[in-house]
């Protein structure tokens, strides 16, 4: 999986970014969404960021969000499922099989008892 992709939402916004520019994010501007992904690198960039890998790297391939379906899945989404939606502290990691409902610890100890 790629290093540090991650997603986020900006406050009082219903707009949700999949994946951040890694570039941005290491100098600490503003979570940036990404439009590009280099393979290896491993590392997300917006339009500016590749601009400048491009020149430094212009062996690499960058794969723009056209093809998106060959990027990794995203650290943010990963979390996002394996986060229980009752127990946001929580990740599923359990499986109840009586009630055939995935669970997290809290969730387990709360409502599948056996």
């Amino acid at each position: 999986m790629a290093a540090s992709s991650q997603s986020s939402v900006e406050p009082g916004s219903n707009e949700v970014k999949d994946y951040i520019c890694n570039a941005c994010e290491d100098q600490n501007i503003v979570e940036t969404s990404a439009d590009f992904y280099c393979k290896q690198c491993e590392q997300f960039y917006c339009g500016n960021c590749i601009h400048l890998h491009g020149k430094l790297f212009a062996k690499h391939n960058s794969i723009g969000r056209v093809d998106i379906d060959k990027w990794p899945v995203s650290k943010k989404v990963v979390d996002f499922l394996q986060t229980c939606d009752v127990h946001k502290e929580h990740k599923i990691d359990q499986f109840c099989n009586l009630h055939k409902q995935l669970c997290c610890p809290q969730c387990v100890s709360d409502q599948h008892r056996y």
